[in-house]
């Protein structure tokens, strides 16, 4: 459908558009229980083979064979690419910085190439689904491109860094199915994005309905307590919703206007969220 999508006809009509993820907190098997189905987001990830399977040694051995398919044989049918083993190194270099602003001159420098390079191989890797970037919230869209962009994998147990790092990529594949599922069903134009000011104040993710904010999202492995800068952007922005979310929380609570809570309950409604028609 991507190639159908940018050919000389017209499908207006003929078909919708639906995007698919793995499984998720909102949409799993009714046997496993959500403490189970995070449990194994964690470590195996939702793609529905190792997910079902539930066993990691398997796990592994899928991704690699799903590392293998993508980097090397997918990858010659839409590019002319040569330096297979160089894209192999900078993927191993983006799983390390998951959470991480992605500064394109210093990857390139470490990988010795060039940032225009780095640049068409993030390009790819996100044309495969492999992964994906979002970029910084700013009213003029231009300035947000400029400014350095986070990689997430759709493969959370792609991550390398730590159990805080893959928590976050949890939440972005979340956050992104999210937001796919209202734009395909809903049909509001939707944004996932990151907010930091010159300041250094940083939230993890902004979510952007029909050009305003709907909600500022923070993720914490087990730190409870409400990040100022979730709270200066809440006062001056007003968004629908501003939420903690904390992956060792036992008991969600109201901090203000900020709700704290872990991962399990805020992704229980479903992938449509609150929208309504």
């Amino acid at each position: 459908m991507d190639i159908y999508q940018k050919g000389g006809d017209s499908l207006v009509g003929r078909y919708h558009y639906w995007r698919l993820h793995p499984f998720s907190l909102d949409e799993h098997p009714a046997k496993l229980s959500a403490v189970e189905t995070y449990q194994r987001l964690l470590t195996v990830d939702g793609f529905p083979e190792p997910f079902l399977n539930g066993d990691e040694r398997e796990a592994r051995r899928w991704r690699r064979e799903r590392f293998r398919g993508i980097l090397h044989e997918d990858m010659r049918d839409i590019s002319n690419m040569q330096h297979l083993q160089s894209l192999d190194l900078m993927v191993e270099a983006l799983r390390d910085r998951v959470s991480n602003l992605i500064v394109l001159s210093n990857l390139a420098k470490d990988l010795e190439v060039s940032p225009n390079t780095i640049k068409q191989w993030l390009q790819l890797i996100q044309r495969l689904y492999l992964a994906f970037a979002i970029y910084p919230y700013s009213k003029k869209i231009t300035r947000s491109i400029q400014k350095p962009a986070k990689i997430y994998f759709y493969d959370n147990a792609d991550v390398n860094s730590n159990q805080g790092a893959r928590l976050e990529n949890l939440v972005a594949t979340h956050l992104l199915k999210r937001l796919q599922f209202i734009e395909d069903y809903y049909g509001y134009d939707c944004e996932l994005r990151y907010i930091r000011d010159k300041e250094g104040r940083e939230v993890d993710f902004v979510t952007v309905i029909d050009n305003k904010i709907d909600e500022l999202i923070e993720v914490k492995l087990s730190d409870t307590t409400v990040s100022p800068h979730l709270k200066y952007y809440q006062k001056k922005l007003q968004p629908r919703r501003a939420v903690q979310i904390v992956g060792e929380l036992e008991r969600s609570f109201d901090e203000g206007e900020i709700r704290v809570i872990n991962p399990m309950e805020y992704f229980a409604k479903g992938p449509w969220g609150e929208v309504t028609n």
